[in-house]
C-alpha cells in the first residue's frame, strides 16, 4: 500500500512537470528586435509623456551612422502629427560619437535653458531611441564638453535603459 502511495505521488509529479514545461514558449523575441520596425522616442505636445513610434528604418551600417540616423529621425515631424521631438529644437548637438556600447552626446549650451521635464524626457528619449541598436547599451552626455551634472551637482556618467525609473518616466 505504502509503495502504491509512493508510485502514484511519484506519477503526479512527473505529470506536473511535463505539463509545466509545456508552458514555455519556444519563441524568444529580443528587447532590440527590429522586425516589426524601430521605435523612435517622441513627446506628446505638452512635453510629458514619452510616445514610442514604430517605423521601418534600415539599420545595416556601422554603428556610428546608425546612431547618426536614429537621432535625424528623432528630430524629424510631421506639422500635424500629435507628437513632436523629444529633443527641444532649440537643443543643438555639437558631437555625437560612438566609442565601444557608448554613444557620447555633447549638447550646446542652449541645453541648459530646457525645463527639467523636457531635460528628463529629452535624454530619456534618446537614451530609448539608441539603445536599441544591438551595438549600444549606453549614453553618455555633455555640455560644451563638460559632463551633465545630476541635481546633488555631481556627473552623471552613461545612462542606460534601466537608468530610468519606470514609474518616474512617463511614457505612453
Amino acid at each position: 500500500m505504502k509503495r502504491r502511495k509512493i508510485s502514484i505521488a511519484f506519477l503526479c509529479c512527473v505529470c506536473l512537470m511535463a505539463v509545466f514545461t509545456g508552458c514555455r514558449s519556444e519563441k524568444k523575441t529580443s528587447k532590440r528586435s527590429n522586425q516589426e520596425g524601430v521605435a523612435i522616442y517622441y513627446t506628446n505636445n505638452d512635453c510629458t509623456r514619452l510616445v514610442s513610434v514604430k517605423k521601418d528604418i534600415n539599420l545595416k551600417s556601422n554603428p556610428q551612422q546608425k546612431v547618426e540616423m536614429l537621432l535625424k529621425e528623432m528630430q524629424k515631424i510631421r506639422e500635424d502629427s500629435e507628437y513632436k521631438s523629444a529633443i527641444p529644437e532649440r537643443v543643438i548637438m555639437n558631437n555625437v560619437t560612438v566609442s565601444s556600447n557608448v554613444v557620447q552626446v555633447d549638447f550646446s549650451t542652449g541645453y541648459k535653458k530646457i525645463e527639467a521635464n523636457e531635460d528628463l524626457i529629452c535624454r530619456a528619449g534618446i537614451v530609448y531611441t539608441l539603445t536599441q541598436i544591438k551595438e549600444i547599451n549606453y549614453v553618455s552626455f555633455s555640455i560644451s564638453g563638460q559632463a551633465m551634472l545630476d541635481t546633488d551637482g555631481k556627473a552623471m556618467g552613461a545612462l542606460g535603459r534601466d537608468s530610468f525609473v519606470f514609474g518616474e518616466l512617463p511614457m505612453k
